[in-house]
């Protein structure tokens, strides 16, 4: 069996493995990855959906696969937590599975970021997320390397790596570091590396033919970078839900396979607004946020990302007026953030100039197709005029409190130190980048101001029409 005829489904129950722990005290080389299931299942919670989702896999697929003829040949957990780590040596978080086949195949796969809400997890994944995403070597990086040289540098055969979310990101750093080893990669809703440090020979590898990186659609996580090396979108199971942010970057959150194993629903490449976060604002404007401080860059790009879908949104229907405002805003914010140059300044605002230009035609070109360029009129438009301004002076009052609220988020950066600084960040960008409670107050008080000025030139119209 060649370990790069792993089919799609198959490759993803490999990575949903990889998130379940494996017992220290039993011998477990050498054995079928239905043994390792059958082990790894008995201190899992079966209401997760992996679980669900591999439990049926083993029931119904897995004697046919090509996941039949897997051993296990190497494991190694680094997490802090009681009972998981297999060397004591180290606290890092990493965690990778390495499995063999018959033919000297071979193939590692790394596991991501676990659960925020254990302490053990925060200070080793999330603090070190905030660090790769800016170029830095982390540890589990390091450690992910030595995984491979461990377990798969002598292999005779093929070599795959696999990963999930920072899983992706340590299976790219090895990828890119043993080049020459003629090591495939296969990543989903990976953390990118940072693209600015790599080599052009790292870079082409990246998108070549020996890589894939794989999203699912508006994952969050694979577009906190430059990556214009995408191979597949790949189509939700449910609708897009905008309380539920993460759930595209789930494993589980796919459309399904077929019965080839492959995904059912995806489009090569990206996506239109993937491609503009990516080839526009990562591609100038970060790279020029890149001699600020790191998390000044981190912020300020953050915001450019942010503020883009917001422009699409509303350019898409044709309030370009609010989108125009959206720019202005977010042109000064960054400005601002990063203490930028004229030059970084009139690169934001020509972004959006220009983002909104193509959006125009990206979406009228789309609602001209759908109603044979006839927009629908509303034959009655009711608005309550002082309603409008009511909730404009309430959002003032938001802004208000939210504005004092982010004073004493900046206060704590100097207090948190380096362990505290990813749940600063968070509470920073969630109070301080939101620009839609601003951009709300205009929009509504703008509103207001125009509905009553053709109110009032209708008026005159109908007076003149009756006298």
């Amino acid at each position: 069996m060649s370990i790069n005829n792993l089919t799609e489904e198959e490759k993803n129950v490999l990575l949903m493995l990889s998130y379940y722990d494996l017992p220290t005290d039993k011998e477990l080389d050498g054995k079928s990855i239905d043994t390792i299931w059958s082990v790894a299942k008995l201190q899992a919670d079966p209401s997760k959906d992996s679980f669900k989702a591999i439990e049926a896999y083993m029931e119904a697929k897995y004697d046919g696969s090509n996941l039949k003829n897997l051993t296990l040949s190497g494991y190694q957990n680094h997490n802090p937590n009681t009972g998981n780590n297999s060397e004591v040596d180290s606290n890092s978080g990493f965690v990778g599975y390495a499995f063999r086949d018959n033919s000297g195949n071979a193939t590692a796969v790394f596991r991501g970021s676990e659960p925020m809400g254990d302490m053990g997890h925060l200070r080793t994944d999330w603090t070190s997320n905030f660090e790769a995403s800016m170029g830095v070597e982390i540890t589990q990086q390091k450690e992910a390397n030595a995984f491979y040289q461990k377990y798969l540098a002598d292999t005779s055969g093929e070599r795959l790596l696999l990963g999930h979310s920072k899983g992706g990101n340590l299976a790219d750093y090895v990828f890119i570091n043993n080049l020459d080893d003629n090591t495939k990669a296969y990543v989903i809703n990976a953390a990118p590396l940072y693209w600015w440090s790599l080599s052009k020979k790292e870079q082409e590898a990246l998108m070549g033919d020996r890589h894939d990186f794989i999203v699912y659609a508006y994952d969050p996580v694979s577009q906190l970078g430059k990556v214009p090396y995408v191979d597949k979108t790949v189509g939700l199971n449910e609708d897009y839900d905008i309380k539920k942010p993460f759930y595209p970057h789930s494993l589980t959150s796919s459309a399904g396979f077929d019965e080839n194993g492959n995904y059912r629903v995806y489009e090569n490449g990206q996506s239109f607004g993937r491609s503009v976060l990516n080839n526009m604002i990562f591609e100038d404007i970060f790279y020029g946020l890149s001699t600020s401080t790191p998390i000044k860059a981190y912020k300020a790009a953050y915001v450019v990302a942010n503020a883009a879908k917001y422009v699409m949104h509303y350019t898409a229907i044709a309030m370009t007026a609010a989108a125009h405002l959206i720019r202005e805003q977010t042109v000064k914010l960054v400005v601002g953030l990063a203490k930028a140059k004229r030059e970084l300044e009139e690169k934001v605002n020509s972004f959006f100039t220009d983002l909104i230009a193509k959006a125009s035609v990206k979406i009228g070109s789309f609602i001209d197709s759908l109603n044979g360029n006839n927009f629908p009129i509303e034959p009655y438009i009711k608005v309550d005029i002082p309603r409008l301004f009511y909730y404009a002076n309430r959002l003032r009052a938001v802004q208000k409190r939210v504005a004092q609220l982010n004073d004493m988020i900046d206060d704590l950066y100097w207090e948190a130190g380096v362990m505290g600084l990813d749940n600063v960040l968070a509470a920073d960008i969630a109070s301080s980048f939101d620009i839609r409670i601003p951009e709300s107050i205009n929009y509504l008080n703008r509103t207001a101001e125009l509905l009553q000025q053709n109110e009032r030139y209708l008026a005159g119209k109908a007076g003149s029409i009756r006298g």
